[in-house]
């Protein structure tokens, strides 16, 4: 059961950085060039992509250990 809650955390957490990053990345695009790069955006880009990462490692761990307790029963 704890497997299954890490495993929809981390998949709610894949979406939530790529909502992040995406979001930050458009930021300079959607206002013509008035924000640059450096003035704030590229933390979030930062931001998402660790919260990508750490998400993705914790789906990836949920799913193994999910698949490995149904091959078991």
């Amino acid at each position: 059961m704890l497997w299954k809650i890490v495993l929809v955390l981390g998949i709610l957490g894949v979406l939530l950085g790529l909502l992040v990053a995406g979001g930050s990345a458009a930021v300079p695009f959607a206002t013509d060039g008035r924000v640059d790069w450096y003035e704030g955006p590229i933390f979030g880009v930062i931001g998402g992509v660790l919260v990508l990462v750490v998400s993705f490692l914790m789906f990836i761990l949920g799913l193994i250990f999910v698949m490995k307790g149904r091959k078991k029963a």
